[in-house]
């Protein structure tokens, strides 16, 4: 008597399966391109910022840490040690002691406070 084994193999067959695009979710194209729109203005404002950020805004009431000497015309920001005749000396050296008293008489006193705005006539 013979006893007969059967194995069964099993084996591996790979299959190929075709996929419809309904099923792929993709973003539509213009909301792609809004995104990317909206990222390089908001890149671009960040620039514009910064650069904005670099410039001396004079025009706004700042100054430079290099202030220019006073002239006529001007509004001169008192600095430490400043007192109307060394201002006047430095806007005005041939007439300077009657722009120190006119300097004087537009402030209302001799002493000068440092920050002090004053305009030189």
């Amino acid at each position: 008597m013979s006893v007969a084994w059967e194995i069964e193999i099993e084996t591996y067959r790979p299959q190929l399966y075709v996929v419809s695009d309904q099923h792929v979710r993709t973003a539509p194209l213009p909301a792609v391109r809004r995104r990317r729109m909206a990222a390089g203005a908001l890149v671009a404002m960040v620039v514009a910022l910064l650069v904005l950020l670099t410039l001396p805004i004079r025009s706004l009431g700042g100054s430079t840490l290099a202030q220019a000497a006073p002239a006529h015309g001007q509004e001169y920001i008192v600095r430490a040690g400043d007192t109307p005749s060394s201002i006047a000396r430095q806007a005005d050296p041939a007439h300077a002691t009657t722009l120190a008293a006119r300097l004087a008489q537009e402030t209302g006193s001799n002493v000068l406070v440092q920050g002090e705005h004053v305009f030189i006539p």
